[in-house]
């Protein structure tokens, strides 16, 4: 186990890593297709002190104070990045006109990049941390009682309780307890559990009755008592990379899925259960990737990988100043022949304006809302 402070550092080191990997995948990109990269910046160039730590051929290297983000200025993708004056960017050679569908690749080589480093972490857990051993008698426990639960079901279920039976009869596994109880809308349940007991080593059943909600939920969370080991068998490198797809894809699906619900919720009954007081970000997320890397380091695999895929997934958005933006009228560009058509070019304003203020709005909910829980201790 790391000390707090460590695993802090180790949280922060982690999320700007996954930043500069995901603009080493536009620089890379814009490099070999010959674009030009005048600046390359680590931190937020708009606030603060700016200092110039290193220059190497046409590229200059630049620190800023707010280390929340990094960028690479290339002035002939035609993004944001074009003003050069505003930047206080000098080009060594005029600025060449390039097809589009080269900055197109350029615009989705950063969240590429990110794809990829993923699946590089989902090959580091799966030789590091293993995968999942089969076991003779599955078990399963509440991982979590979400405060949305019942006062009853609060009061009665902790985390950490051991899932014996449902109404007498055993569950193999989490998959069928949910199933079965999903049949039991507003059915006052009897659960059989084994529980640990904190002041002591020993573990005791006991039997709770709650009562299910109108969708036959309790509103815990459920977690498999899993065990890790090697992988056996096979080619060990076709092996290991089939786990490593294995991990990858499970950790995207549930990135789409969790972004799409967040989309999604303000067309759903109840909001979908989403307050815009649980939108959180960076701040809150390096608290709880360190507080988790705290009791296990190797978690910190797993937590870049999650990450990295939810950067790739929110750039890839068809929003500007998003990379998703670029692609989409860069794709019309291509399907259309285009370039400077100015209806094109008056809808790409638009929706540029339209991008930035949803962005910046996002942003400052995100930062109260990380702010506040940490001064009230939330």
């Amino acid at each position: 186990m790391i000390s707090s402070p460590l695993s802090v550092l180790a949280a922060i080191g982690l999320l700007l890593v996954l930043i500069i990997v995901h603009e080493a995948g536009h620089f890379f990109a814009a490099r070999y297709f010959g674009m030009q990269t005048p600046v390359v910046g680590l931190g937020v160039p708009f606030f603060g002190p700016t200092w110039i730590i290193a220059k190497y051929k046409d590229i200059e290297f630049r620190f800023h104070l707010l280390l929340i983000g990094a960028y690479v200025a290339i002035p002939e993708m035609g993004d944001e990045t074009e003003d050069t004056e505003d930047m206080g960017i000098t080009l060594t050679r005029p600025k060449k006109s390039f097809p589009a569908w080269q900055r197109m690749i350029v615009s989705f080589a950063g969240p590429g990049a990110n794809l990829v480093f993923a699946l590089f972490l989902a090959l580091m857990t799966v030789v590091f941390i293993g995968i999942p051993q089969k076991n003779e008698q599955s078990n399963f426990f509440i991982s979590q009682v979400m405060p949305k639960a019942t006062a009853e079901v609060r009061s009665k279920l902790k985390a950490g309780d051991q899932i014996l039976a449902l109404n007498g009869q055993t569950a193999k596994d989490e998959v069928e307890f949910i199933s079965r109880i999903r049949k039991l809308p507003n059915k006052l349940v009897e659960l059989r559990l084994q529980r640990g007991d904190a002041k002591s080593p020993n573990q005791y059943c006991i039997t709770e009755k709650v009562k299910t909600n109108e969708e036959g939920r309790l509103n815990i969370g459920l977690s498999a008592d899993l065990k890790y080991g090697p992988v056996k068998g096979g080619i060990p490198v076709i092996e290991h990379l089939k786990w490593a797809w294995s991990y990858f894809a499970g950790w995207l699906a549930l990135c789409t899925q969790g972004l799409w619900f967040l989309l999604t919720a303000p067309f759903r009954e109840n909001f979908g259960g989403i307050k815009l007081g649980d939108v959180h970000g960076v701040i809150s997320a390096t608290g709880m990737m360190a507080k988790s890397m705290q009791n296990n380091i190797s978690s910190g695999l797993q937590w870049g990988a999650l990450f990295s895929i939810e950067i790739a997934i929110f750039n890839l958005l068809p929003l500007l100043p998003l990379d998703g933006g670029h692609i989409l009228f860069q794709l019309i560009e291509i399907i259309t022949g285009k370039k400077d058509n100015k209806v094109l070019l008056k809808v790409r304003d638009y929706v540029a304006q339209f991008g930035l203020i949803l962005v910046l709005s996002l942003t400052v909910l995100i930062l109260f809302n990380d702010l506040r829980d940490i001064i009230f201790k939330k």
